[in-house]
């Protein structure tokens, strides 16, 4: 991960400074961290998934909502500002793995799934965390066979990582491998 995060301290104060939902009870930090957490125990289980990728999304996908409710916006704000941290040097994934990151917040609520393992597993981790708002995950949009487990549906419903810290979610996301996606 360090290969992406060169300070993880720097990069969590400047995404709390900017993101406009960190206290949202629906889609503020609590929720990141269940989709980091999600993210990771799925990545376990899809081939070609960049681990490091997914907990990024996780922890930017909706930091620009600017409420609760309808906001189709806050995808493309959220893609537009992980271009913003990497070009301050807070993030540093390779070119192509940007362009994944930033097209898996961009369309996070297109409603669609993706073949791609890093998007799928973005969106999916996303997804499988709709319980906190009264929805039970619907497999038809979900994007990878592991999400897709009816037991993986019911267990996503604790909302586990939710109370951990950014450090320790990051001891679960370990450094992509040479064949991540």
């Amino acid at each position: 991960m360090a290969i992406y995060v060169p300070d993880l301290r720097r990069l969590i104060d400047a995404v709390y400074a900017g993101s406009t939902s960190r206290d949202s009870m629906l889609h503020g930090e609590g929720h990141w961290k269940c989709v980091a957490w999600t993210g990771s125990e799925l990545a376990d289980h899809v081939p070609r998934c960049d681990r490091a990728a997914v907990l990024l999304f996780a922890l930017l996908h909706d930091t620009q909502r600017l409420n609760d409710g309808h906001d189709p916006g806050h995808g493309p704000r959220a893609a537009s500002f992980a271009r913003d941290l990497h070009a301050r040097g807070l993030i540093a994934p390779p070119a192509e793995t940007l362009e994944l990151l930033c097209d898996a917040c961009h369309d996070h609520t297109a409603g669609t799934t993706s073949d791609d393992p890093t998007v799928g597993t973005c969106w999916d981790a996303d997804r499988l965390n709709l319980w906190r708002v009264g929805m039970r995950p619907d497999p038809r949009w979900l994007s990878t066979t592991p999400a897709k487990d009816p037991a993986r549906i019911q267990r996503s419903r604790r909302c586990e990582g939710n109370h951990r810290t950014w450090e320790q979610l990051l001891e679960i996301t370990p450094r992509p491998s040479a064949g991540a996606g």
